[in-house]
């Protein structure tokens, strides 16, 4: 090596060590680099074990209309119905992906984990930021460990993206307008909020929670205010194609959830406020939701000097306002509004609930520390070690219960789609996972000409009548005939949208069906079969 390569050698070195040194000095960033770390190699962990997991009926859902949105083929006959009630920006970014052919663990990869890392990392600096940094390490460390938002991660589902969004519209309206004073972070907060609506319609949450908080804190002045009229323009604009699209489609995602038809808004709203605030101890599990409550004890100040912060002689409760805020419309929304949710509805509630929980164990050890220092240390680390325990024994039970899960429909998807011409039509009862997997048109088995509506409850089952069971057979045969039907699958999985008499009606009309595949349980039971008509047959003349 010449002198000249050695000079070069060296330069380099020092240009390394100069980036490297000031990292090394700083203890908090190399805490951090290594929590983040960890929590990313925690998070690839599963995300290489659940690789192969099937997909459900909501995730079918989402997948088998972005496969469908631009593929010109003839729409199946649950398009109206599920593109209507579903937000429809993830399945168009999942249309997208499918259209540049990324495969089912690419796009898991990019569209879900990592919003999910980035979701944890923007729950550190919004706990930063609203509080400080040990309220930022705490509520990020909860959240990576939550066991919904761990499990919902490897699901193609809209709660991770949505969140991710929600959490950005918090950050960029906290951190960078409110505490930074950049107007710029008024309009990305508005656009980030509205794109999370737009993956999940109760995420406008978000935007209402921060919409109250500038009117408790500010008053009727914020409708003075250039920014915040730029702010309304620059949303207006943003959810303009989505207003466009819901106008077009005579506002159905509202009819289909708060119509006549909705069985939620049906519930007493004695029995929603049961039911939804006895699912959160459950999230938080017993060592955190113990923290929760200290945590919410100590909003009593927020109470004492309300009027202050109205009267705007008191910031330093307005953290605590906007927290109460995010947590409370929540609560209001599912309680008195839809009055039903279940753990990952709840998502954008826990949020604030970490960040409330951070607070009960910072001031449970503070407490401690005044009698002896270590003492401190050791409540906290047991109250945080203890509770992320319980939440990744939950997650880890969870996730991995459930990866063989509706394989059957997955393979027998798959062998479909190896198998069968493109043009086949399938009836079969898990509609939306089978036309994403066999891309072939898919039917479920009951017919809309005879749809007999008094021979179904409210969730649309069909009741055990052999009233019903008659007219609703009748119907099917009727629809085997009009469409044509090629094929029939009979599975276990979806017992609701299976009426009984289709269990055994391939015995009850052997000459119609052809047994052609089956799957079968460990106990060599089938547990799906797959049936070619016989065109020959009479029902086709």
């Amino acid at each position: 090596m010449n002198s000249t390569e050695k000079s070069a050698l060296e330069k380099r070195k020092k240009q390394i060590r100069s980036k490297i040194e000031p990292i090394l000095k700083n203890k908090e960033k190399i805490f951090l680099y290594g929590f983040f770390s960890i929590i990313i190699l925690y998070k690839l962990f599963y995300f290489f074990k659940t690789l192969d997991q099937a997909v459900w009926w909501d995730e079918g859902d989402y997948l088998s209309i972005a496969k469908e949105l631009f593929s010109g083929n003839e729409r199946p006959e649950w398009w109206a119905h599920f593109t209507g009630m579903r937000p429809l920006l993830m399945p168009i970014i999942w249309s997208f992906t499918f259209a540049v052919k990324l495969g089912e663990p690419t796009i898991k990869f990019l569209t879900l984990l990592v919003p999910s890392i980035s979701s944890i990392f923007l729950m550190y600096k919004i706990g930063k930021d609203l509080y400080n940094q040990k309220t930022g390490i705490i509520s990020s460390l909860m959240l990576s460990v939550y066991w919904v938002h761990h499990f919902y991660t490897y699901r193609f589902l809209t709660d991770i993206p949505a969140m991710f969004f929600g959490l950005l519209s918090i950050y960029f309206f906290w951190s960078k307008y409110i505490k930074e004073k950049k107007n710029y972070g008024l309009y990305l907060s508005i656009i980030f909020g509205i794109m999370a609506f737009a993956i999940r319609f109760p995420l406008a949450l978000v935007l209402v929670s921060i919409l109250l908080y500038l009117l408790i804190t500010r008053g009727f002045s914020i409708f003075k205010d250039k920014i915040i009229w730029k702010g309304a323009g620059v949303g207006l604009l943003t959810f303009s194609p989505y207003l466009i699209y819901f106008i077009i489609n005579k506002f159905a995602a509202f009819r289909f959830y708060f119509g006549d038809t909705a069985v939620s808004i049906k519930t007493p709203i004695a029995e929603s406020f049961k039911t939804i605030l006895s699912i959160i101890p459950s999230l938080m599990e017993p060592i955190w939701f113990i923290c929760l409550i200290i945590g919410l004890l100590t909003l009593y100040k927020l109470f004492i000097g309300f009027d202050l912060i109205i009267k705007k002689k008191e910031k330093s409760l307005n953290s605590d306002l906007f927290v109460f805020l995010l947590g409370i419309i929540n609560l209001i929304f599912y309680i008195f509004i839809l009055r039903a949710a279940n753990d990952r509805w709840l998502l954008m509630l826990m949020p604030p609930l970490f960040l409330l929980t951070s607070k009960g164990i910072l001031t449970i050890s503070n407490y401690a520390k005044k009698y002896n220092r270590y003492l401190g240390l050791v409540i906290l680390l047991v109250l945080v070690i203890g509770g992320a325990n319980q939440q990744i024994s939950h997650g880890h039970n969870l996730t991995m219960s459930k990866i063989g899960s509706y394989q059957e429909e997955k393979l027998a998807g798959l062998w479909l789609k190896e198998n069968t011409p493109e043009d086949s039509r399938i009836i079969i009862s898990s509609i939306v996972q089978n036309q994403y997997y066999s891309e072939r048109m898919s039917y479920d088995l009951y017919s809309k000409d005879n749809p007999s509506p008094q021979c179904y409850d409210l969730y649309g089952k069909l009741i055990e009548s052999e009233e019903c069971f008659t007219k609703t057979e009748n119907a099917f045969r009727e629809k085997i005939k009009k469409i044509g039907a090629d094929y029939l699958v009979i599975h276990i999985f979806e017992p609701v949208f299976t009426p009984r008499w289709a269990y055994d009606y391939p015995q009850r009309h052997p000459g119609e069906l052809i047994p052609i595949k089956s799957y079968n349980a460990e106990n060599n039971q089938p547990v799906l079969i797959i049936y070619q008509f016989n065109k020959s047959s009479e029902i086709f003349n």
